[in-house]
């Protein structure tokens, strides 16, 4: 029986809300320890477990917050450094296809018709087929990734200016503003690639899926049942 379950992006991004909350406790307690000069000696494990119990409670709202001020396709700029389709669905054929070597691009063309040659018909014809195999393990893992890290380096680069502003108007010294500030750009520029290479794969995935077999839309006869 095929897996009818919902893995649309809302449903990702909320099974990786846990993990861009533990990024955020991750880089307090970095900044306690960097920034703030806190011993680890002083973060006894009675301590860690109060500051992780506190901020995974206080911290989802914020979190919530952080991922909601830039769109989606703003997320895709500051990962793929491109203004102008951005989205990696939008090379799915042209650069994407050709690149995994798991991909028969025979196959592929003869179960999904011809490639596109624009960028945004590529990533709206990919879309169409994202949508087909959405439900598929290595779709569904890929996607779950990309989201993740697109996230974590959106919020890492909104808190780039933030962090340090509160800093300095709370009368830290340069040295550990600068600290912070190297901090959460480096924590951007990781979490972007990471991003980048799991959205090149979550693309590949969904084409390397049509390439082994002709997919139906199995959804609209099981509705038409």
């Amino acid at each position: 029986m095929r897996d009818t379950k919902n893995y649309g992006s809302k449903t990702l991004k909320g099974r990786n809300l846990a993990w861009l909350v533990a990024t955020l406790i991750l880089d307090f307690l970095v900044l306690l320890v960097l920034a703030f000069h806190t011993a680890i000696e002083d973060l006894t494990p009675t301590r860690l477990a109060a500051v992780r119990a506190s901020l995974t409670a206080l911290l989802p709202i914020p979190v919530l917050i952080f991922s909601s001020l830039i769109s989606a396709d703003h997320k895709a700029i500051l990962v793929f450094w491109r203004c102008k389709h951005p989205l990696p669905g939008s090379r799915a054929f042209s650069v994407h296809a050709p690149a995994d070597h798991r991909i028969d691009l025979t196959k592929l063309k003869k179960n999904v018709g011809e490639f596109p040659v624009g960028e945004r018909d590529q990533n709206a014809k990919w879309y169409g087929l994202y949508k087909q195999v959405d439900s598929d393990p290595s779709v569904v893992d890929s996607h779950k990734n990309y989201l993740l890290f697109r996230d974590i380096a959106a919020m890492s680069l909104l808190l780039v200016p933030i962090v340090p502003a509160v800093m300095y108007f709370s009368g830290l010294d340069t040295p550990r503003i600068l600290i912070s500030t190297a901090w959460f750009l480096g924590q951007y520029l990781v979490a972007a690639f990471a991003a980048r290479t799991t959205g090149i794969r979550f693309v590949q995935n969904v084409l390397a899926v049509h390439a082994s077999r002709k997919v139906t839309n199995s959804r609209k006869k099981e509705a038409d049942g």
